[in-house]
């Protein structure tokens, strides 16, 4: 619980757009975003250089970009020999009008090797060697480094009137030019993000994507001076590895990421503390927060929320970042977003905390965003997926497992005969009931009786259920998330009694 210590008089602005951060860790400010940014376990790996490979899975928002910009910042070079490339996928894939997986693979190799080539050069002082002029070269001609000064005299005496030539040798092989220039040398490392960006199921793109990580393992064998960081969504790997068997040996490079209760306690606290330091009001604070972390934490959120919040009903209570984690499907970016809209519905009504209401109140527009989002980032799944969604307006919040089942198939399967990724032919009702426990649009709740409150369980947890059906759904029932409820005028029953049958 939250200190009940004294804290001195403080100043916070709830509509400040920088007090809660940019929705988007790769855009915000460099000094905004490690003043707030926390450190996840998941790092450990990514810094090991004893993985060749490592790749974050996470869904959009999630904090993919965040963890890749503080491996990045974590593995800054101590001396002029080491290198640490940051790269976005999209401005370095390969234009291939082919579905061949070699060429592809390939292509992606040189593609990769090149940027390495481009930035060594770009970073050489005055180069003797062959290997080191071949990529001081490369990096002049594809504007990675300035022209150096016998280059800029060079090209200006070259004229009708003085008919000197200069010749560039074309590289042959970036793999065996860099293979040889890095042998022995510190380690480079690549960091490169986005790589589905703007993925569609198309035979095109799992080719695309599911060479890039063929051409990763197949690069750090040849050269073992090259590290590569970098990041795909859970939904989209699945998919590609599906088709391509390959893949599975990459599966021990894999980290997923999510965040549990805790961590969104952390983060949400950091982001006040970062916010007071920035407004040169931390120091009135300090002395006045408890030595414990949590409590820490948990006075920190209290100053900009009111916390705990009354939730699920009688008189139970929670505290501010449970109740925010829960209606964000613990996404950061969702998160960002709801406080800040939150934070000026609060300072409009001269509130000097956000209450639950201020919360609430932003969910019709919150939750039509999210909608958007789901739909576009699941619509390789599943088609369908926006008929899946609004096949449950106007119908109940929480369903028994039959019930679930039932709506299901009278809305859905009979009405939009969907398509679903990995399933053969028409999906059953389970499959479909699996597909939204697995994208979040529901969850698995576990009442304890009467007024003893209740708890959810999600995909991450428990990913068997509504699939395997020797145990179905462990005596759960299935809970729509809250932030869909008033954009799709859902009933609101969750807090009545259930029976186990599901009758109300």
């Amino acid at each position: 619980m939250a200190t009940n210590r004294p804290v001195p008089q403080i100043r916070i602005k709830l509509s400040d757009i920088h007090l809660f951060g940019n929705d988007a860790a790769d855009l915000e400010q460099k000094e905004l975003f490690f003043s707030y940014a926390i450190q996840r376990p998941e790092l450990t790996n990514f810094l090991d250089d004893q993985w060749p490979v490592q790749v974050v899975r996470a869904y959009k928002g999630e904090g993919k970009s965040a963890l890749l910009r503080l491996a990045e910042k974590k593995l800054t070079p101590q001396n002029e020999e080491e290198l640490v490339i940051a790269a976005i996928g999209p401005d370095h894939s390969p234009v291939v009008d082919s579905l061949d997986s070699d060429l592809w693979t390939r292509e992606w190799k040189k593609s990769l090797l090149k940027l390495v080539a481009n930035e060594i050069g770009s970073r050489l002082g005055i180069a003797f060697r062959d290997d080191a002029i071949s990529l001081v070269e490369e990096a002049e001609a594809n504007g990675f480094k300035h022209r150096s000064f016998v280059s800029a005299i060079v090209d200006r005496l070259k004229s009708s009137q003085v008919p000197i030539e200069r010749a560039r040798l074309p590289v042959a092989s970036y793999e065996k030019l860099v293979a040889r220039y890095l042998s022995g040398r510190p380690l480079i490392w690549i960091v490169i993000d986005d790589i589905d960006q703007n993925f569609a199921n198309t035979d095109r793109w799992r080719v695309k994507l599911a060479s890039f990580f063929t051409a990763c393992r197949q690069i750090v064998k040849v050269i073992p001076e090259l590290r590569i960081r970098t990041a795909i969504r859970p939904n989209v790997w699945a998919i590609i590895k599906r088709e391509f068997e390959s893949l599975s040996h990459l599966e021990q490079y894999m980290q997923d990421l999510s965040w549990s209760e805790s961590q969104f306690r952390t983060l949400l606290a950091a982001r006040v503390s970062s916010y007071l330091v920035r407004t040169g009001q931390w120091q009135l604070i300090k002395a006045s927060l408890p030595f414990e972390k949590t409590d820490a934490e948990l006075a920190l959120i209290s100053m900009v929320f009111d916390s705990p919040m009354p939730w699920g009903g009688d008189v139970r209570t929670k505290d501010a970042h449970t109740v925010l984690w829960t209606m964000t499907s613990h996404r950061p970016r969702w998160l960002v977003e709801l406080c800040k809209e939150a934070g000026k519905a609060a300072e409009k009504r001269g509130a000097k905390k956000i209450n639950l209401d201020d919360i609430k109140n932003q969910f019709a527009v919150f939750g039509r965003k999210r909608i958007e989002d789901t739909e576009a980032e699941f619509r390789s799944q599943c088609p369908q997926i926006s008929e899946l969604i609004g096949a449950f307006s106007r119908q109940p919040d929480l369903y028994s497992t039959d019930e679930l089942l039932k709506t299901i198939h009278n809305r859905i399967i009979q009405a939009v005969n969907p398509m679903l990724s990995g399933s053969v032919g028409k999906p059953s009702d389970l499959d479909v009931a699996h597909f939204l426990f697995q994208i979040g649009f529901i969850s698995g709740r576990r009442d304890f009786g009467e007024g003893r409150g209740y708890d959810h369980v999600y995909y991450r947890e428990q990913p068997g259920l509504l699939k395997l059906r020797t145990n179905i759904d462990d005596g759960l029932r299935w809970e729509i998330n809250p932030i869909y409820r008033d954009v799709l005028n859902l009933r609101y029953v969750a807090d009545k009694r259930h029976t186990k049958s599901g009758k109300r």
